[in-house]
């Protein structure tokens, strides 16, 4: 059970607790981990992250050798106006993820989209990794 602070000895206060969340609490690190899907697929790689909230221009993408290094950075901010008190509310991310690429990727090639808040990295295998699947036809009298 909570219990409540009083106000001038008598009356519960309404920003009991608030006083604490607002100057007793340590800062937290915005940076988080962002939730990571990796399909393998016949013909290429796909790396699919959860990032809602972020403008793509904002999300950047590096292959270092074979490194893939994604990471993204949003600020956000929100408004409305009730009477004569306006609210704001600011939100601050970030995120930053690599990942170890097979050595014979097909880096050049590399895309990503950005829909939906997930961002999708799609990382081509070159050609003789790739499944080879090949209809032959059978011959006879």
């Amino acid at each position: 059970m909570e219990m409540s602070r009083m106000n001038s000895g008598f009356l519960p206060s309404f920003l009991s607790g608030l006083d604490e969340e607002l100057f007793n609490k340590r800062q937290t690190n915005k940076s988080s981990q962002v939730a990571v899907n990796i399909i393998e697929r016949d013909e290429d790689y796909v790396v699919e992250m959860a990032v809602p909230g972020f403008n793509k221009e904002n999300i950047h993408i590096e292959l270092d050798g074979n490194k893939l290094s994604i990471r993204g950075e949003a600020k956000n901010s929100s408004e409305f106006e009730e009477e004569n008190y306006t609210h704001r509310e600011f939100s601050y991310g970030e995120f930053t993820r690599s990942f170890t690429l097979p050595k014979d990727v097909d880096g050049q090639n590399i895309e990503a989209d950005y829909k939906d808040g997930v961002l999708s990295v799609t990382v081509p295998k070159p050609e003789t990794k790739k499944k080879i699947v090949k209809k032959i036809e059978v011959k006879g009298s």
